[in-house]
């Protein structure tokens, strides 16, 4: 054993000779031309172990080295041994800007005595495909302050918006080291918020030179929020797990390695991070004075179009009313079109599709709704116009989507009611929208008595005495009805549970059909509507706080609001959560049912 150990140091010996005794080469090889935006390299390379030092290159992104690499051979011909060995020094660059720049010299030191390649020139040139295809560009950004060689940041797009305007918030992980895995993600809390989750694929590492500094970055997600109040709202702060690779140097533990890498070891040493962003605020502007009188909170800009298949046609046809509404928004908090169709129109539940994009420009698409409709009787006919209005952030002014009056026609048909002649019809045919026109009876009905008279009987007098008392109270009556209808916060109360219902059943579709955005946007959309409805509060006064107030003042119990909080806090979090999606989805469907019966019962 001592004598392989011999052998083997022998041989070393020989090699450190053989290597000395060689005249010392020092290189360097790098383009002379590279397009604007391009990777490229400069290799060093010497054949002689020294202390190397690179050369400072200011003008251009460096993406990664000095890697260092070497080679060693030996060969023996004829007895006669010969051997060289090799080490490179690899940089690996980005050509950021465009124009003629030099690479200063770099240096070696062996034995004492120092070594340097020339000075480079490289000329970089205009990308063949023009700037707009240039793959990264500089960013210069006098608010952007790094904390450290790893960190994390929201970064929004806007720092003053109005009520319902779109805000969209990039996540970003930044590091001057490799990223080498990203273990648990934790979303901030959105209060005041309505939020819209972009699709951004698989998590992808990219480089940004940010005020000439190279970062490895990591869109970590995208998110359209849609303030709900005004003030001056907070975007609270995230928190990331993972693990950077940092490059650490060492000194060769002995001869051998330092003649494998050198005097100086890079290597790679995983660390464990855990990052939390700092908060951003955003200034919400509320809506202008001067509303329209049915403005219900809705921003973007939008236009409606509104088309009729049949204007003239015969009393029991049928015609189809479509409603198209495009533009961009948060079209789930379009209202729905208050439209007063004539008494003697038969019209069925529409038919409601939505093609939607959600994008970092914001929310866009359009809305269809479709109406089947049978006039019962002929005459000419008009659907009043209807809409709604909007405020549009980008001219800042309230504008409206309002359709024409829409002018229909009917004639008179086979089988309806206008046919009646001598002739007799079918008493099916014979029907109004509404009311009856009953045919004459064939059977026997009661007689009275003819010696018994009504005028000056007990029932008479009876009649004539209490009908000022009858007439009374069904005035009485009727202006409270009336001025119930009149009153909407009143009517809004009364429907809001069976609203509630309308969409809940709705919900309950998706959930069946396994639809789960769709399931939750449904369940947001009925309790959100609900507590609205209840408490007669506009949507820019929807939020926690006001919900809180109202159950205050009803004396609701606290247990009931934290059952609120929590049923909506899940609506938001649910379709993230582990495990079985279905059985999640029945749960939250329970649950807000029972919240809103709770809810019920709290208030009578």
């Amino acid at each position: 054993m001592k004598f392989n150990n011999l052998i083997f140091t022998s041989i070393l010996l020989l090699l450190a000779f053989w290597l000395t005794a060689q005249d010392v080469q020092f290189t360097v090889d790098a383009p002379n031309r590279v397009e604007h935006n391009a990777q490229f390299k400069i290799t060093y390379t010497i054949n002689q172990e020294g202390d190397f030092t690179g050369p400072q290159l200011t003008d251009f992104q460096v993406l990664g080295g000095p890697s260092v690499s070497s080679a060693t051979s030996m060969q023996i011909i004829n007895g006669r041994t010969s051997s060289s060995s090799t080490k490179s020094y690899t940089y690996f660059l980005r050509a950021t800007k465009i124009g003629s720049f030099k690479v200063p010299m770099a240096k070696v030191v062996v034995k004492g005595k120092e070594y340097r390649t020339p000075t480079l020139g490289i000329e970089v040139l205009k990308s063949a495909n023009g700037s707009a295809n240039a793959t990264q560009s500089e960013i210069t950004n006098a608010d952007f302050k790094p904390d450290g060689i790893v960190f994390v940041r929201s970064i929004i797009d806007k720092k003053k918006v109005y009520l319902g305007e779109p805000v969209l918030l990039t996540q970003k992980l930044y590091s001057k080291e490799r990223i080498a895995n990203i273990s648990d993600f934790k979303e901030p809390n959105y209060g005041g918020f309505w939020k819209e989750n972009i699709d951004i694929g698989e998590l992808k590492q990219t480089t940004e030179v940010i005020n000439g500094v190279s970062y490895n970055v990591v869109v970590l997600q995208r998110i359209l929020l849609f303030p709900q109040k005004a003030g001056k709202l907070e975007i609270g702060s995230f928190t990331l797990e993972g693990i950077v690779q940092i490059i650490k140097k060492r000194r060769p533990r002995d001869q051998f390695e330092q003649m494998m890498y050198g005097n100086v070891i890079q290597y790679y040493d995983n660390q464990e991070i855990t990052l939390n962003s700092p908060k951003e605020h955003l200034q919400v502007s509320d809506f202008p004075a001067n509303k329209p009188n049915a403005f219900s909170g809705i921003t973007g800009n939008f236009k409606m179009e509104t088309h009729i298949d049949k204007t003239t046609l015969n009393a029991n046809d049928a015609f189809n009313l479509k409603i198209t509404i495009s533009g961009n928004g948060n079209f789930e908090l379009l209202p729905d079109l208050d439209i007063a169709f004539p008494p003697d129109f038969e019209v069925y539940d529409p038919k409601i599709s939505k093609k939607i994009q959600t994008n970092t420009d914001g929310i866009s698409g359009s809305k269809t709704i479709e109406y089947l409709i049978i006039p019962r009787q002929e005459g000419s006919f008009t659907i009043p116009s209807f809409g709604f209005n909007f405020f549009n952030p980008q001219t800042e002014h309230y504008e409206s989507c309002y359709s024409k009056d829409l002018e229909i026609n009917v004639n008179k048909g086979d089988g309806t009611v206008a046919m009646v002649s001598q002739s007799g019809a079918n008493k099916t045919d014979v029907k109004y929208l509404g009311q009856d026109i009953r045919h004459i009876s064939t059977t026997a009905q009661h007689f009275n008595n003819l010696d018994h008279h009504y005028f000056n009987s007990w029932e008479h007098w009876a009649f004539l005495l209490l009908s000022p008392l009858l007439t009374l109270a069904l005035v009485i009556f009727g202006k409270k009805q009336q001025d119930k209808r009149g009153n909407k916060s009143y009517m809004r109360h009364k429907k809001a549970t069976s609203t509630a219902n309308k969409k809940l059943k709705k919900a309950n579709e998706f959930l069946k059909n396994h639809d789960k955005n769709s399931f939750y946007t449904e369940v947001s959309r009925a309790l959100w509507g609900y507590l609205a409805d209840k408490f007669s509060l506009s949507i820019s006064e929807l939020n926690m706080e006001n919900i809180e107030s109202q159950f205050s003042k009803l004396n609701i119990e606290a247990g009931v609001f934290a059952k609120t909080k929590e049923v909506l806090e899940n609506c938001e979090f649910a379709r993230y959560a582990p495990g079985d999606e279905v059985s999640n989805m029945h749960l939250l469907y329970d649950s807000a049912l029972m919240l809103i019966s709770q809810i019920e019962k709290s208030i009578k």
